[in-house]
């Protein structure tokens, strides 16, 4: 398998990601915030998805982003994986799986810390993965800067509600971008 067909996939796996995460709003707003199907789809899959997409989002425009492009995208890998792992200890680990508010919960010990370092890690890794890919001028710009602004949306009221959605279309446009974009450099190299 070549190294553009594995990116290319990757860029799949971010629009299953992404599919998985917007699915996050209509379900909590049928069933309430961090209800288990939200969170087993939302929360862990679209998370495990949303990090291999980010590899193949990074790996398609890594010649163009350079440095930055690998700092950005390895702090906003570690924050997506602290996502992931917050959300399966609120499923798996927390014994009142029947409590809507259970990720609000006041978390003592080391749960503080990892929660703080995931806040950091996925608002510094996405305004700087949005920036760089601003910059490469080889993904949709309407996504990338949406990345950016993702960040900031969470402190806008009654947005709250959609941010998964909005978090969701920001990788299933990145992921469709890599994934179309990567079958025609396929087809190119296939052809010469």
């Amino acid at each position: 398998m070549s190294l553009t067909t594995c990116i290319r996939w990757l860029g799949l796996f971010a629009v299953l990601g992404g599919l998985c995460r917007a699915a996050m709003t209509p379900l909590e707003l049928a069933w309430g915030v961090d209800n288990t199907p939200a969170l087993l789809i939302g929360g862990i899959t679209g998370s495990i998805f949303i990090i291999f997409g980010t590899v193949g989002i990074y790996l398609y425009q890594a010649e163009k982003t350079g440095l930055l492009g690998f700092i950005a995208f390895f702090i906003s890998v570690l924050g997506n994986i602290l996502v992931c792992t917050m959300v399966a200890v609120a499923l798996f680990v927390n014994t009142e799986l029947n409590n809507p508010q259970i990720l609000d919960q006041e978390f003592t010990g080391p749960i503080v810390l990892i929660r703080m370092l995931m806040m950091i890690s996925m608002s510094v890794g996405y305004v700087l993965l949005g920036y760089v890919t601003l910059r490469a001028k080889m993904l949709p710009s309407w996504a990338a800067g949406l990345m950016i602004l993702f960040v900031f949306m969470v402190f806008i009221p009654f947005v709250g509600d959609y941010l998964a959605l909005i978090w969701g279309l920001i990788y299933i446009r990145l992921g469709w971008a890599v994934w179309s974009h990567s079958a025609k450099d396929d087809a190119s190299k296939a052809t010469s």
